[in-house]
C-alpha cells in the first residue's frame, strides 16, 4: 500500500460519525511524514486534534510547558491550545484525526458526553497507545487506499474506534473512574407486554383466546394473564375487550361505514352482539356514540 495516496484518499472523504448524542464531524484524516530539521509554527485549532506517532520522535511545544511524543504514543490538543512542533532530528510520521463535537441532546448524559469530558479536562502530553488506536488508524488507510464495497462505513467505524481508544488509554494513564447511563431495553415484562399488544391489535378481528396469546408468545396461560395483570390491572379477557373498544371508537369516529361493518371488521357473529358490548364498556350503543361525536366534531 503506498501510504501517501493512501492518506491522501481518506483526508477527501466527508466524514460524520454519531456517539451517542453527538455529531463529530472529521476535519481532517490524514498522514504526515517528515525527515530531516522541520518545525510547525504555533497555531490553535476550534476542534481536537489526535496526534498518534508510530514511527520516530519530536518536541511539542506548549505555552506553558513542552514534551517529547515518542514512537507508540499520542497527545490530543483542546480547541483554543496554542502549539508547536519540532523535529527531533530523525524520521517523523503522524497519524492525525481532527474533529469537532455537536452535541443534538442535553436532555441525557451519555458516554458521548463522557469522552467530550475526558478531552476536555486532560491536560495535554504524550499518552500510551494502549488499546491500539494506531492499528485502527492502519486499517482506515487501507480501506481508503483499496475502496472496496462497505469501504466509507468501514472507515467511520474506525474512526470512532480510534478516538475511543484513545479516550480510553487517556483514563487509563489518570486512573480515572467514569459513571454514567447507557440506553437499555426495556424490562423484560415490558417487552413481553409490547409484543403481547401488538399481537391482540394486529388480530382484533379474531375470537381471540388467552391460549393463542400464549401460543405466539411461547408462554403459559398463567404468565400471559400475569403480565397483562401486572401492567394495566385488568384480566387478559379484559384488556382484549377494551383494545377491540378503542378500535370500534376509532371506526365510529373516524369512517362511514356501517355499524353492522364495523362488527364483522371486530370479529362480533352479528351486530346485535356488537351492540351488547358496547353498550356494556361504554354505556350506551354505538349509533348514540357516532351521533354525539358527528355533533362534537
Amino acid at each position: 500500500m503506498n501510504m501517501s495516496k493512501a492518506s491522501e484518499k481518506l483526508s477527501k472523504l466527508d466524514l460524520q460519525i454519531s456517539i451517542d448524542n453527538f455529531v463529530i464531524n472529521i476535519l481532517w484524516f490524514r498522514v504526515m511524514s517528515l525527515e530531516g530539521e522541520w518545525e510547525i509554527s504555533r497555531h490553535t485549532h476550534s476542534s481536537f486534534e489526535f496526534h498518534f506517532v508510530p514511527v520516530g520522535s519530536s518536541l511539542v511545544i506548549l505555552d506553558d510547558h513542552e514534551f517529547i511524543i515518542r514512537e507508540g504514543e499520542f497527545y490530543v490538543t483542546a480547541p483554543g491550545l496554542y502549539h508547536e512542533q519540532r523535529s527531533a532530528g530523525e524520521r517523523y510520521i503522524e497519524y492525525s484525526i481532527n474533529c469537532d463535537f455537536e452535541k443534538a441532546d442535553d436532555s441525557v448524559f451519555f458516554e458521548g458526553d463522557v469522552i467530550l469530558e475526558v478531552l476536555n479536562s486532560s491536560k495535554c502530553g504524550p499518552v500510551k497507545d494502549h488499546y491500539g488506536s494506531m492499528k485502527y488508524f492502519e486499517l482506515a488507510l487501507k480501506e481508503a487506499y483499496h475502496q472496496e464495497i462497505g469501504f466509507y462505513n468501514n472507515i467511520k467505524s474506525l474512526a470512532i474506534m480510534i478516538i475511543i481508544m484513545a479516550v480510553r488509554a487517556i483514563v487509563f494513564e489518570n486512573s480515572t473512574s467514569y459513571f454514567y447511563s447507557v440506553p437499555k431495553k426495556l424490562e423484560e415484562t415490558d417487552y413481553r407486554f409490547n409484543l403481547i399488544k401488538k399481537f391482540i391489535e394486529d388480530n382484533i378481528t379474531s375470537d381471540l383466546r388467552v391460549n393463542d396469546i400464549a401460543n405466539y408468545m411461547h408462554l403459559s396461560s398463567k404468565q400471559i394473564n400475569r403480565i397483562i395483570k401486572e401492567k394495566t390491572g385488568k384480566s387478559t379477557k379484559e384488556f382484549i375487550n377494551f383494545i377491540k373498544l378503542q378500535e370500534a371508537k376509532r371506526l365510529l369516529k373516524n369512517t362511514n361505514i356501517s355499524i353492522k361493518e364495523i362488527a364483522n371488521s371486530l370479529g362480533f357473529s352479528s351486530e346485535y352482539y356488537f351492540n351488547q358490548f358496547f353498550k356494556r364498556e361504554e354505556g350506551f350503543p354505538p349509533g348514540i356514540y357516532r351521533n354525539s361525536i358527528k355533533k362534537i366534531y
